[in-house]
């Protein structure tokens, strides 16, 4: 990729490279297979073969050499006919189970919450994101260390607050869950936080239910 990216005037112009760069078709080890060898190709079962490939499309490939590297495309094709109503009916069946959680009220007052922790390697952090995303803590988010309150119960978490979760070493909150929300229909505003498309409070009447299906 290296040297295909540049000419001597230091500007990137070689088409085959801008292609690939831009992201709109091709890759590295597709290039590769443009100048260099094919290399080892797999059988629609996963098995690699043993012979490599060892012609570049430069060059041409061998009758055998082609036959051989038409696997993955013929595998690739029948999966995208055969997988695609699969993974149409899975989404049939989440909408079919989430579609009745509709946001109906702003704040259904319930007292419990769930306690969630951030994801560990052995006693090590490695991941604070779940106390991040879940916005509004049932209790005060407190800095164990200095005792002061980052987050107070019922506010909502703002990207501002992140830094000061994550350096504190919080290794619990308690917080508001659509798992115990109180709402008669549907769930409330309030236990499901902030709408991740727009960072804003959820609107009255999202089908959130939907969108987390086909998320």
């Amino acid at each position: 990729m290296k040297s295909i990216s540049t000419i001597e005037s230091g500007k990137p112009v070689n088409s085959v490279w801008m292609m690939a760069h831009s992201g709109a078709r091709g890759s590295a080890a597709q290039i590769k297979q443009l100048a260099g060898m094919r290399g080892l190709m797999a059988k629609p079962s996963g098995e690699i073969i043993e012979t490599p490939i060892k012609s570049s499309f430069k060059e041409g490939l061998r009758c055998v050499e082609y036959f051989n590297s038409t696997h993955g495309a013929r595998k690739g094709l029948a999966d995208t006919a055969l997988k695609t109503a699969n993974s149409g009916y899975l989404t049939r069946r989440l909408v079919d189970v989430a579609q009745d959680c509709i946001i109906t009220v702003e704040d259904c007052g319930t007292t419990e919450g769930i306690t969630i922790r951030p994801a560990t390697n052995g006693s090590e952090i490695v991941d604070h994101s779940q106390i991040e995303y879940w916005e509004i803590p049932r209790a005060d988010l407190v800095n164990l260390e200095t005792n002061e309150v980052i987050v107070k119960q019922g506010e909502m978490v703002e990207e501002d607050h992140l830094e000061d979760i994550d350096k504190c070493g919080l290794n619990q909150a308690y917080i508001r869950s659509v798992l115990v929300c109180n709402a008669p229909v549907g769930i409330c505003g309030t236990c499901y936080g902030r709408d991740l498309a727009r960072g804003t409070t959820v609107n009255i009447g999202e089908a959130v239910g939907v969108i987390a299906a086909q998320s």
